[in-house]
């Protein structure tokens, strides 16, 4: 008969896995030879649609950059630099003329100041007065209406002291320069603190600053003019700003090219490509708010991920045009993600048919295996009910007789009475907290249970703990040690739920002492957290035992334990509390040596004032 069943399964496991596996591996098949046929097609169709969407993306990243660049020069002028990395040069318009940033503060000397200046270099250069030409710059000075020429001017008046050999206070004057951080510049472009710093070095003296000023200005993203990257190399010999040379000539040769870009925007490009890069430049239209801007943009900046851009200056004619908005400009993939596809090769469809056939085998095994485990988990729920039943069945027993005995009147005397009436009440709290237990338990199987934290003071838990047990343990004969430091540190915890995994435990260390009579409670703080732990002398647990335990329903399995009535939800219900109180649960046993529980939950890292409550916190599990 039981070879009959054998077979039976076998056939249904046919039925039910192999043959179904087998249609699909034959529709999967006929769909990937046809898949093969139009892999072509749709690998064409795709790269036309990524690259149509690359063009409308670049298009809307340089939009976007060039109306963030009108409205910062709206604000603060082309001079100032661009907070995105990808603007490499923005100036002003003029006409046919490029007005470089660097430009843009030169202005002509007037009034009293400029005859001053003009009398002191006079004196300077035609007629070698030092003293009166060092007069001269200073009344300059002092009439000097803005940066430039008060800068200018002491520039003279240094150059004038150090011919006349006061070289002590030339130095100081052109420390002062060195250290301008105005970034003002002359009518060529040059700031003066260049010229501060050639003197300097020339002379000798602060040699030191000079090299922390080259060393600032050679790493800064500032916009240098290029007399002042060159000044630079020959103060610096090892400064690395050859780029940035090479990007100031690109930057100048647009700007006498400046006619013919222009014209290509006017006819309608939106941006050029300009120089190896390339660059994409534009000319914004003239508004009233601000004069023609010309951008220039970085391609390797702007391009999206994995695509680079190319000029007409490319060797190479790889890659797609973008369009008339860019004209010249291609995009080409770095990475083969787009590169047509010619259908499966035959051994991936073997892998695939084995994969499946894998699968299909593997499905039956965890279909009899979650079969299995249902039932296994059904043979414990009934295991559960009896032994709920039994649990419920002792207190409701020993209830009912010393009840029907007082309603009988049979209690002897007032002392008698009271002993009943006190059994009956903690039959009763025993009654309540396996039921508690019960339902506990239900509200955690269906996600509802809830915790409200409030700080607590741990020893006291544990006291009422031990007042709830006080009678269960002297009627069973045992003792009970408690001890706990006379202060520690609160926690944040929900008291009840600490306090049920506390009687919990100790009802578990009843349970399973056997012939011991002396149960251990110990409250301590250790490494920042509070440690409740109970211990027992009873009949301990092996170490295959211990990964079992706080599964639901489970019970040792050996023939002591059989006789012990129990649900297994005790220590599944210390667990989950603990838990809840981001802490855990650790045991120490072994067979014969009685066990030991420990509840370790971590110390909040502020402790709140004595009398202080903080508002409750509610935790879902």
């Amino acid at each position: 008969m039981r070879v009959t069943r054998h077979k039976r399964q076998i056939l249904l496991f046919l039925v039910a896995i192999i043959a179904p596996a087998g249609v699909l591996i034959g529709l999967g098949g006929r769909l990937l030879y046809q898949d093969r046929e139009l892999s072509v097609k749709r690998s064409a169709d795709q790269r036309h649609a990524a690259i149509d969407q690359l063009r409308r993306e670049l298009i809307t990243r340089l939009a976007a950059l060039r109306l963030e660049e009108i409205n910062r020069q709206i604000r603060s002028g082309p001079a100032g630099n661009s907070d995105n990395p990808a603007v490499l040069f923005a100036a002003t318009l003029k006409g046919d003329t490029v007005v470089m940033p660097w430009e843009a503060g030169a202005h002509e000397y007037r009034g009293e100041f400029a005859e001053r200046f003009q009398e002191g270099e006079t004196l300077e250069l035609g007629k070698k007065d030092y003293s009166a030409a060092a007069t001269a710059y200073r009344a300059a000075i002092s009439l000097g209406r803005n940066t430039v020429e008060t800068m200018d001017a002491r520039l003279h008046l240094a150059r004038t002291l150090a011919s006349a050999g006061n070289s002590v206070e030339a130095n100081r004057l052109y420390l002062a320069l060195l250290k301008d951080t105005t970034g003002t510049r002359d009518a060529d472009g040059v700031g003066f603190r260049f010229y501060a710093a050639d003197q300097l070095l020339n002379s000798g003296a602060s040699t030191t600053e000079v090299k922390e000023l080259v060393g600032r200005e050679a790493t800064s993203q500032k916009r240098l003019s290029l007399r002042e990257l060159y000044m630079i190399r020959r103060l610096g010999p090892d400064a690395d700003i050859s780029a940035r040379i090479e990007e100031q000539e690109q930057w100048l040769a647009l700007s006498k090219d400046i006619v013919r870009i222009r014209t290509y925007i006017e006819a309608g490009a939106g941006w050029i490509p300009y120089g190896p890069e390339p660059w994409l430049v534009t000319v914004t239209p003239a508004q009233a708010a601000s004069p023609r801007l010309v951008l220039a943009v970085s391609s390797n900046k702007i391009a999206p991920p994995g695509v680079t851009l190319h000029g007409p200056r490319h060797d190479s004619a790889e890659g797609e045009a973008v369009g008339d908005e860019i004209p010249g400009l291609r995009l080409a993939w770095s990475g083969n993600q787009l590169q047509e596809r010619s259908g499966l090769p035959t051994g991936i469809w073997i892998a695939g048919l084995v994969l499946v056939l894998g699968m299909a085998v593997f499905g039956g095994y965890l279909l009899l295996r979650d079969v299995n485990r249902d039932l296994h988990v059904t043979e414990m729920r009934s295991q559960f009910v009896a032994s709920v039943s039994h649990e419920l069945k002792t207190p409701l027993t020993a209830i009912r007789m010393y009840a029907e005995t007082l309603a009988m009147g049979r209690s002897r005397d007032e002392n008698t009475r009271s002993e009943y009436l006190e059994t009956i009440v903690n039959e009763s709290e025993r009654l309540a907290r396996l039921v508690d237990n019960v339902l506990d338990f239900s509200k955690i199987e269906q996600g509802k249970k809830i915790y409200r934290l409030r700080p607590a003071r741990i020893e006291d838990v544990a006291g009422a703990a031990v007042r709830a047990m006080q009678f269960p343990l002297a009627q069973a004969g045992f003792r009970l040690n408690f001890r706990a430091p006379d202060e520690m540190p609160m926690i944040e915890a929900d008291p009840d739920a600490i306090q049920q995994a506390i009687l919990n435990l100790l009802t578990n260390a009843m349970k399973y002492s056997g012939d011991a009579r002396e149960i251990d409670l110990t409250i301590a703080a250790q490494k920042g957290a509070a440690v409740i732990q109970v211990k027992d002398r009873g009949l301990g647990l092996t170490p295959e035992e211990q990964k079992h335990i706080f599964d639901k329903f489970y019970r040792a399995p050996s023939h002591e334990n059989r006789l012990i009535a129990g649900t297994g939800l005790g220590l599944t219900l210390v667990d989950h509390i603990t838990k809840a109180h981001h802490g855990r649960v650790e045991v120490e046993s072994a067979p014969g040596a009685g066990s030991t529980f420990s509840i370790i939950i971590p110390f909040p890292k502020e402790q709140p004032s004595i009398g202080v409550v903080r508002d409750r916190k509610e935790v879902r599990a």
